[in-house]
């Protein structure tokens, strides 16, 4: 994968003036790997990152939903290695069905563990009251009555 927020040694922090922009998605591209361009968008009420397959313009395999704070999604982007880890951190919704998988993941076993729909781990704590998948979760883990 390369993320143009990266260089050969460590990643740099990055201005989104200084990216490309793409005028079909208006959105800035973040990078690239094998498989997709990262996008950055706009949008009215928060800030979306997608993983559009290389050629498509109809749609996007990947989404990851963000507050409207440029600041938490340039650090999430700046940390995230999309050859190992399957979704960066810090996003509040999945705009897709379907989790991303890392080409790579079973790199970094405790980075790519299941998470609800809003992003937290399920071993941990949901920021959401009453997430479903959290409590589908600790349901499970429930001894059956006999």
């Amino acid at each position: 994968m390369h993320l143009l927020t990266a260089t050969a040694d460590r990643r740099r922090p990055f201005r989104l003036s200084d990216l490309p922009y793409d005028e079909h998605w208006e959105g800035y591209v973040l990078g690239q790997d094998d498989e997709h361009r990262y996008l950055w968008i706009w949008q009215g009420f928060n800030i979306r990152v997608i993983a559009v397959p290389h050629g498509d313009t109809t749609g996007y395999d990947h989404a990851w939903c963000y507050p409207r704070d440029p600041a938490t999604v340039e650090a999430a982007i700046e940390q995230w290695d999309p050859a190992t880890e399957d979704e960066p951190l810090g996003w509040h919704k999945r705009a897709t069905t379907k989790p991303r998988r890392a080409p790579h993941r079973d790199r970094d076993r405790a980075y790519n563990q299941p998470r609800c729909r809003h992003g937290d781990y399920l071993h941990g704590t949901c920021r959401t009251v009453n997430c479903p998948d959290e409590r589908d979760d600790r349901r499970r883990a429930l001894p059956e009555s006999v």
